[in-house]
């Protein structure tokens, strides 16, 4: 469905020099500075698939979606979205695809939500008994059915990023893409954005490009992520197979009843984490675990599996090195 080749994008920005002869001195020659966006992007992505572009600030994360979106063009190598080329912004292209920048909106800001909708509808050509059912359907799923008609500025921010959702996809695109979509949202709103992105995702079958901070998000909507980091992937994969390359190999979260050992702590390696409970580290020449254990003193024995911000922290500290 979309497929990037060799992609690459470089920007010039300027350096400007401390305090009024700095200034001064800008006025006659600016310092030019290149910095590279992207390098080298290699990226498939299927029909139904919801991706999330994970990356530090400044990784390039914004770039690529600019570039699948059509908004900037490529310096080097190709895209090809749903069989386009993103930067022809041909009307068959544009018609395919929905787009939410969480600190952009394309609500008119004195007016009611309503009235984008409609101006959408136009734009789109949706006819008025497909755009009734459609606005139904998404407005009541998201729980803003009642604030269709509320001017943008009086809504909450969980009520105006769930209506940039809405006018995203009244037109029912393949393909939709969120920058940072719950960015300053409340968790009530994030949930119910999840569900509605889930339900869009597996009735639709709309395949969803997905970047953001916080973790919650991929971890609740993304079946793989690509990491970017200083503007090249470092990793594309499933969430359950970097868990698994990241995880600590045999290791056991053990909480007991009293603040005691229930084995040979010398056969072991082992950390106290807290009062009654410990981090037990076994390997490939470890005797079996439940030889003179003390059963009774233990409440429960668990597998330490990380979470995923601890890894991709570790990833992004490892590639930074």
């Amino acid at each position: 469905m979309i497929e990037c080749k060799n992609v690459s994008y470089k920007y010039e920005t300027f350096e400007k020099k401390a305090g009024l002869k700095g200034s001064i001195l800008d006025f006659g020659k600016r310092e030019k500075k290149e910095v590279t966006a992207l390098d080298d992007i290699n990226l498939s992505i299927v029909e139904g698939d919801i991706i999330g572009i994970l990356g530090p600030n400044g990784a390039g994360k914004t770039t690529l979606i600019k570039l699948l979106t059509g908004i900037i063009k490529p310096q080097q190598g190709t895209i090809d979205s749903l069989g386009c080329n993103p930067f022809s912004k041909t009307p068959n292209y544009l018609s395919q695809i929905g787009v939410v920048l969480g600190q952009k909106t394309q609500l008119i800001w004195d007016l009611p939500a309503f009235e984008t909708l409609k101006m959408l509808q136009a734009i789109y050509n949706v006819s008025n008994a497909s755009f009734s059912v459609r606005l139904k359907y998404l407005t009541e799923k998201l729980q803003i059915a009642d604030k269709l008609f509320i001017p943008v500025r009086k809504l909450s921010l969980g009520e105006r990023i769930k209506f940039e959702l809405v006018c995203s996809v009244i037109h029912s695109p393949k393909v939709l893409f969120l920058d940072e979509p719950t960015i300053g949202v409340d968790i009530v709103s994030q949930y119910a954005i999840y569900d509605f992105l889930h339900e869009l995702n597996s009735k639709e079958k709309t395949t969803i490009i997905l970047t953001s901070h916080y973790m919650n998000d991929i971890e609740k909507m993304a079946n793989r992520i690509a990491v970017i980091i200083k503007g090249k992937i470092v990793k594309e994969s499933t969430i359950d197979e970097i868990r698994k390359e990241y995880s600590t190999q045999n290791c056991y979260i053990i909480e007991t009843k009293e603040n005691k050992i229930p084995f040979d702590a010398k056969a072991y390696r082992i950390e106290r984490i807290e009062s009654c409970k410990y981090k037990l580290y076994l390997n490939e020449d470890s005797e079996n675990i439940l030889n003179n254990v003390n059963i009774s003193n233990i409440v429960s024995i668990r597998e330490e599996v990380p979470k995923l911000e601890e890894i991709i922290f570790k990833m992004f500290t490892q590639e930074n090195q």
